[in-house]
């Protein structure tokens, strides 16, 4: 083997593929990475808890706020995601993979991180079946694809276990607020309707073909409601009556922590 040969070799070898993992985002878009992540920011605390599933926990440098689980995440930096991004600390953290949420983020933000050099996946699940999707794609995109797998398949099994007996039958009228003053709540584009059914419930704003919006306080007091389904227990609602579930942050987040959450409410129910 000539020493020409040799060199092209070991270049080959060295030399990084651009593309070599490709995925799509939940919008759509193409994600290449030239190697697997290892320097991994979120933008969204469900895709924190989707990161710590498939073990990906050390190769964070910045986590969303509200990322509280598990403590071992209190070591590592926080980014603002409620107000303007911090774009110069962003690039100062010096990520190889950004993972946002589409409709929980800035859109000027997801718009300079589209332009930017650092390669962005948009999370945007329409489905639990999505959740699980973007688990796997997570898994290929740190360079464990059998990691992901796995936790795309316990996402789903425990989904399938957490209340097996209240799924089938007729469903009870539930009103999901997401905000009490004004009233805000979710419509049937709204992966949570899947949750709710799953838990023999069925919201009664199915039939509006959005994911988040404001109700009419009137339109409100016309509707039968037999649960409502909260995070905000003692706020004032033109709406009274019926069982109020106490919802956390594990059920409205869509990762896999919100089985947990699914659980809670079907032991109330």
């Amino acid at each position: 083997m000539t020493v020409f040969l040799r060199a092209l070799l070991l270049f080959s070898f060295l030399a990084p593929v651009w593309g070599d993992i490709r995925v799509e985002d939940d919008l759509g878009r193409e994600v290449r990475l030239a190697s697997s992540a290892t320097r991994i920011l979120t933008l969204a605390p469900h895709a924190t808890e989707m990161l710590l599933a498939i073990g990906a926990e050390k190769r964070l440098v910045a986590v969303a706020q509200f990322s509280e689980y598990p403590h071992s995440l209190d070591k590592i930096p926080r980014i603002d995601t409620l107000g303007s991004l911090n774009r110069e600390y962003l690039l100062e953290t010096n990520p190889d993979l950004v993972i946002a949420w589409g409709s929980g983020n800035r859109q000027a933000d997801l718009q300079w991180l589209r332009h930017s050099d650092i390669p962005v996946f948009i999370s945007e699940p329409g489905t639990l079946d999505d959740i699980a999707t973007t688990l796997e794609k997570l898994g290929r995109l740190i360079g464990e694809p059998k990691a992901g797998r796995k936790a795309a398949a316990r996402f789903l099994r425990d989904l399938d276990q957490a209340c097996p007996h209240r799924s089938s039958g007729m469903k009870v009228p539930t009103y999901y607020e997401i905000w009490a003053t004004p009233p805000m709540t979710i419509g049937g584009r709204h992966w949570l309707n899947e949750v709710l059914e799953r838990a023999g419930l069925h919201n009664v704003f199915a039939q509006v073909p959005r994911l988040v919006f404001t109700v009419n306080p009137e339109s409100l007091m016309t509707k039968d409601i037999q649960v409502i389904v909260t995070s905000q227990p003692t706020a004032p609602r033109p709406v009274e009556g019926g069982h109020v579930f106490v919802a956390n942050s594990e059920l409205g987040r869509p990762g896999p922590r919100l089985v947990e959450g699914l659980k809670a409410l079907c032991r109330q129910m």
